[in-house]
């Protein structure tokens, strides 16, 4: 597990999950350069623990999931095309974690806190949370947020977010697909952490293809993307063998992730 994090990163275990939480809730969660740092250090490698089966990016505050780039942060490195950045970009990173990720989401996500929540595979918010990419206003580009936008919701209304950088509330962000729930904020850790419960006994080799299916083939044609042949296949693994004698025995099947 990572340790010595001093950016405002706080991380805790609860059985198989692992939640990562964005803890500046003075600067509403902004996503400093150090921030965005240990956040590709926390994702690497926890992509590569053997005893995490899901991760959840959420807040220690009710106030705010982030609020985006640290506009007020200085420093010759704070301002970096991300077609020209020399290390790996964080919304990379989280997109890219081969296990199961949710964005658990309060209070303001908003800019690089938005795409921060698009990078991860499922997006669970509480009833107060409010959503914008105000990018048009302060003349940034959303690099990954117009990538990401139109994949997840109908046109009309990514180009709605991102032109006006106007304030999309739960109850629109669930109704365009954009959310999967929405929960009293009161109830959010808990609904979250019953979803992450119910993945972590799905069969691990299974959840990987899944999510490299979808990541890469969803911009296929069918007739390509079902012939793609991703990671280790659960096909022919030890774990499809013990699926089906789990089944026949009426019990909980024991992964092996092979």
């Amino acid at each position: 597990m990572v340790t010595d994090l001093t950016s405002g990163i706080a991380i805790e275990r609860r059985g198989r999950t692992a939640w990562v939480r964005l803890n500046r809730p003075e600067r509403l969660n902004a996503l400093s350069t150090a921030v965005q740092r240990d956040l590709v250090r926390v994702f690497t490698e926890l992509d590569q623990d053997d005893e995490t089966s899901v991760v959840v990016l959420g807040t220690t505050s009710d106030r705010a999931f982030s609020a985006g780039a640290d506009l007020k942060e200085t420093g010759q490195d704070r301002w970096v095309d991300p077609m020209r950045m020399s290390t790996r970009n964080v919304y990379e990173t989280v997109f890219e974690c081969r296990k199961p990720t949710i964005a658990a989401l309060q209070g303001w996500v908003v800019g690089g806190g938005f795409e921060l929540a698009m990078a991860c595979d499922m997006r669970i918010a509480a009833d107060n949370a409010r959503f914008r990419m105000p990018e048009a206003r302060v003349g940034l580009g959303a690099n990954f947020g117009s990538q990401m936008l139109p994949r997840l919701v109908p046109w009309a209304h990514a180009f709605d977010i991102l032109y006006r950088g106007e304030t999309v509330d739960a109850e629109r962000a669930e109704r365009i697909g954009l959310v999967s729930d929405v929960c009293a904020g009161a109830a959010l850790d808990r609904t979250v952490q019953e979803i992450a419960d119910v993945i972590a006994t799905r069969a691990p080799l299974s959840l990987r293809r899944f999510k490299a299916m979808i990541q890469q083939g969803s911009a296929l044609p069918v007739a390509s993307a079902v012939r793609l042949d991703l990671g280790p296949s659960p096909y022919l693994s030890e774990d499809r063998a013990e699926g089906a004698n789990a089944f026949r025995e009426h019990r909980a099947p024991v992964w092996r992730g092979r």
